[in-house]
C-alpha cells in the first residue's frame, strides 16, 4: 500500500511552486498546521528531505524534492484522468460490455448490434465471444461475461435473469423443387410422412422434436447435422425437409442449391431469443444501456428476424 497520500502531495507542489507553507497554505486555503504537517509526513513515510530551509527565504527544493515534484506531477495528472475516467464510467458514457452469442444467432444478429451500439457509445468497448449454449450459461454465472444473445431454452436456467428479446416462429423449409415449394403456407400435417432433416444443436433440437410431436409426427430422419447451412444444402439436395427458425436472406446454399421458406399454418410455440444475465448482478448505467439498445435493436429488425 502506498504510505502517502494524494492530499500530502497537492500540499508538497503547492509548496513548491509558493516558495513556503504559508504562501501555499494562502494557494490552498487551508490552515498553515495543515500544510506544515502533511509536509513533514510525506517527508517521514518516503524518507526523502525534500526542502532546505531558509529563515530568510522560505523553502527552496533539494535534489531529491526536484525529482520527487516531477513524480508528483505525474501522479497527479493520472489522477485527474481516473477521476474523468470515473465519471464517464458513472455516467455510462465509458466502459466494457463482455459479451456471449449463441454461435448460430451470432451471424444474424451480433454484428449488427455491436456496430449499432458501438455508434451510440463510442467510448464503450464491447468484447464478443461466441459460446454454446451451456456455456453461456455458466459464463455468466461465474461472471466471465455480462450479457449472453441466447435462446430461452437447452441450458440451466438458475440464478439467471432474462430480457425478451424476440419471439421466433418456426418455418418450413423445402427444397426448391418440391411440390409444396410454391405455397405461402402448409398444415404441418402434410409433412407428416415426408423424410425429416435434423438441426442437431442443444435447444433446438428438442424445441423442433418436442413441436412436431404435438402433431402426432414422427418423421423419419434423413440427415443430420450441427451446422444450420449444412441443413439447408441437404434440404436442398432432396433429403427432406427442415424446420428452422432463423432464416438467411438468399434462398441459395453454399453448394449452390436452393430452397424455399414456408410459412406454417398452425399455432406453434415460438422460440424465444433472449439477453441473460446473472440474476441479481449489479448492472450500472452502461450495462442499461446496452439492454436497453439490444431490445430496441430486435425490436427493428425485419419481420423474418424476429
Amino acid at each position: 500500500m502506498v504510505p502517502f497520500t494524494l492530499r500530502q502531495c497537492t500540499y508538497f507542489r503547492a509548496v513548491a511552486e509558493h516558495g513556503g507553507i504559508a504562501q501555499a497554505a494562502r494557494a490552498l486555503n487551508i490552515s498553515q498546521p495543515s500544510v506544515a504537517q502533511a509536509l513533514e509526513k510525506l517527508e517521514d513515510v518516503t524518507g526523502l528531505v525534500l526542502f532546505e530551509r531558509h529563515h530568510a527565504r522560505g523553502l527552496t527544493l533539494t535534489l531529491q524534492g526536484r525529482a520527487f515534484l516531477h513524480h508528483v506531477t505525474g501522479l497527479e495528472q493520472q489522477a485527474r484522468q481516473v477521476e474523468r475516467e470515473a465519471s464517464a464510467l458513472a455516467a455510462g458514457a465509458a466502459g466494457e460490455v463482455r459479451l456471449g452469442v449463441f454461435w448460430t444467432l451470432s451471424p444474424f444478429y451480433a454484428a449488427g448490434l455491436i456496430r449499432s451500439f458501438m455508434d451510440t457509445a463510442p467510448d464503450v468497448i464491447v468484447r464478443q465471444r461466441e459460446m454454446s449454449l451451456v456455456a453461456l450459461a455458466d459464463a455468466l454465472r461465474e461472471g466471465s461475461i455480462d450479457f449472453a444473445i441466447t435462446y430461452d431454452r437447452g441450458a440451466d436456467p438458475d440464478g439467471l435473469a432474462f430480457v425478451e428479446l424476440a419471439a421466433l416462429r418456426p418455418m418450413v423449409v423445402l427444397a426448391a423443387n418440391h411440390p409444396l415449394a410454391g405455397r405461402r403456407s402448409v398444415d404441418i400435417a402434410e409433412l407428416a410422412d415426408e423424410p425429416y432433416v435434423m438441426l442437431d444443436g442443444p435447444g433446438s433440437r428438442d424445441y423442433f422434436e418436442n413441436l412436431l410431436a404435438e402433431f402426432g409426427i414422427n418423421p423419419r430422419i434423413s440427415y443430420v447435422s450441427t451446422s444450420l447451412e449444412a441443413v439447408r444444402s441437404a434440404v436442398a439436395a432432396g433429403f427432406g425437409f427442415t424446420l428452422l427458425v432463423m432464416r438467411p436472406p438468399c434462398p441459395g446454399t453454399y453448394d449452390g442449391g436452393e430452397v424455399r421458406t414456408v410459412q406454417i399454418d398452425n399455432e406453434v410455440r415460438p422460440l424465444r431469443i433472449v439477453l441473460a444475465s446473472r440474476d441479481g448482478a449489479h448492472r450500472g448505467l452502461i450495462l442499461q444501456r446496452f439492454t436497453d439498445h439490444a431490445v430496441a435493436y430486435f425490436a427493428s429488425a425485419p419481420p423474418s428476424r424476429r
